[in-house]
């Protein structure tokens, strides 16, 4: 069997390039021989945390219990990046929520474990192996990469600390694409991310419906009325808007609408009876939780989804779950009711607000900016450098011309602070990602393979299309979401063909 993988391995190469997979890369270690010795460091951990919290109050037991549980998992991952794949997606996906309850900088651990997994990554690869990464959308990155390191030298930018602080986001989070672009060497590790992320996004929605039905509890309230902003941001339409254990609505909207996406399109696959089951109670609990969080950015990205679903396939099967899907959404928008199931009034009125912009006065003021700066992109090809515009630019540039200006847009940002060139680099990095997962996407055999791709495209798709009405790929989880989306579509012929015993049971 594996001769034969590795003789349609060699047929089909979708980047034109050699691509080396390595057996066996690896490998569990065993741990019964060690199990004494770490229920001792177990025990002695335990007494170090009591001791702590008698001693010193709450926040050093806390950061013992976190160097616990870190150091192990790092030392594993180590020798195991797919497992670092894991571990990051994991951390992405509390963070944000962990920040309401303490004070601490741990946006920074991000940037370390996606540094650290790739400093670890070089060591595994050594400088000869690259053939993994040899693919238009590398290069592009590669180049994305160096354009905004540069931009520390950029003779407009009114602040080089603000570079430092915003480089993090802009540019270092595509380094996790090369992350998952050399982890993702079998389609089982590509299968145990999608589980991972479909059963937190379920977690995800199941507490936001608790939030809807329950109630917020009292912490969760309080914290929303200790900043004034935060409160006009949450309550809106005569209700707090439900934000799971994220931090913001808009980041828990989007979340929902794309995994429900994703679960819609799994479903239509063929899968077993179960899986499909599941999958379609997420799908309806994350696109339920999503009209609660009253993002309306996220209320548009499925019927998009569907859209590109329907024109990627063209199967009739699809087309008809999409006829029919669009037509109980014009159902529910033009029609004159005021209830639907747990739907009130409210929910449903903020639900078609998303589909008349020219009655919605957030979107007629976000058109308004981008008609103020659209002249002074023009005249700055590079732009005004990293972190100018925004909170950053209010910050590091008090008082200067943009500081303070409200992107609202991850492509309005770019433009902006990278100027017109840089907004033509990002578009040609992502045309060149469509066009290899799009031929991926028809070279694949597999129906599940198939279908997956297909998924996972249309999420992308929806992402960018998020991009342009909210910074979309700067946020936790997101942003590690796309990027590993972004790997996975591009290797999946290649694992197509080094797993041909694993994928029937798949997905």
């Amino acid at each position: 069997m594996q001769e034969l993988a590795k003789e349609n391995s060699e047929k089909i190469n979708t980047n034109d390039t050699p691509f080396v997979w390595k057996e066996s890369t690896y490998k569990q270690p065993a741990y019964s021989k060690y199990k004494f010795i770490f229920y001792i460091l177990i025990g002695l951990l335990s007494v170090a945390v009591a001791f702590g919290a008698a001693n010193t109050g709450f926040k050093l037991p806390f950061l013992f219990i976190i160097a616990a549980v870190a150091i192990p998992l790092l030392v594993y991952s180590t020798a195991n990046i797919y497992f670092g794949v894991y571990l990051t997606f994991v951390v992405s996906f509390f963070i944000l929520g962990i920040l309401r309850f303490i004070d601490l900088p741990l946006g920074l651990l991000m940037d370390f474990l996606i540094l650290y997994y790739f400093l670890a990554m070089i060591i595994h690869i050594g400088r000869n192996n690259w053939t993994f990464a040899r693919n238009g959308v590398s290069t592009m990155v590669v180049i994305w990469i160096i354009y905004n390191l540069a931009q520390v030298a950029n003779p407009v930018a009114t602040s080089r600390l603000a570079w430092v602080f915003t480089i993090r986001g802009m540019a270092g989070a595509f380094v996790f694409f090369f992350i998952c672009l050399y982890a993702f060497q079998t389609f089982k590790i590509v299968d145990t991310f999608i589980s991972l992320w479909i059963f937190l996004a379920f977690l995800l929605g199941l507490y936001g419906l608790y939030q809807e039905f329950h109630g917020l509890s009292p912490f969760e309230i309080n914290w929303i009325k200790a900043d004034e902003e935060r409160y006009k941001l949450y309550y809106n339409w005569g209700r707090y808007r439900k934000f799971s254990f994220f931090s913001d609505p808009t980041t828990f909207g989007m979340t929902a609408a794309y995994t429900a996406l994703l679960c819609f399109i799994l479903c239509i696959g063929p899968i077993k009876p179960l899986k499909r089951v599941y999958y379609l109670i997420v799908a309806a609990t994350m696109g339920l939780s999503m009209v609660f969080s009253g993002t309306r950015t996220a209320y548009v990205l499925i019927p998009i989804g569907m859209v590109f679903l329907t024109v990627l396939t063209l199967k009739p099967g699809f087309i008809f779950v999409s006829i029919l899907f669009f037509t109980a959404g014009a159902g529910v928008i033009l029609s004159p009711i005021k209830s639907l199931g747990p739907l009130d009034a409210n929910a449903l009125e903020r639900l078609r607000s998303a589909f008349m912009p020219e009655n919605d006065p957030s979107f007629q003021v976000r058109m308004k900016n981008q008609a103020f700066i659209k002249p002074y992109i023009q005249s700055h090809p590079i732009g005004a450098g990293l972190g100018t515009v925004g909170d950053w630019g209010e910050r590091f540039s008090p008082g200067s011309q943009l500081a303070g200006f409200p992107p609202d847009s991850g492509f309005v940002k770019i433009a902006v602070e990278l100027g017109w060139i840089g907004m033509i680099i990002y578009c040609v990095l992502l045309f060149i990602l469509f066009k290899i997962a799009i031929r991926n996407y028809h070279i694949i055999k597999d129906p599940k393979l198939k279908t997956l791709q297909a998924a996972l495209l249309s999420v992308i798709f929806c992402l960018i299309i998020a991009n342009y009405a909210q910074e979309a790929l700067t946020m936790y989880p997101t942003s590690i979401i796309f990027y590993a989306s972004m790997a996975i579509v591009i290797v999946m012929p290649k694992l197509e063909n080094h797993e041909t015993d694993y994928i029937p049971n798949s997905l």
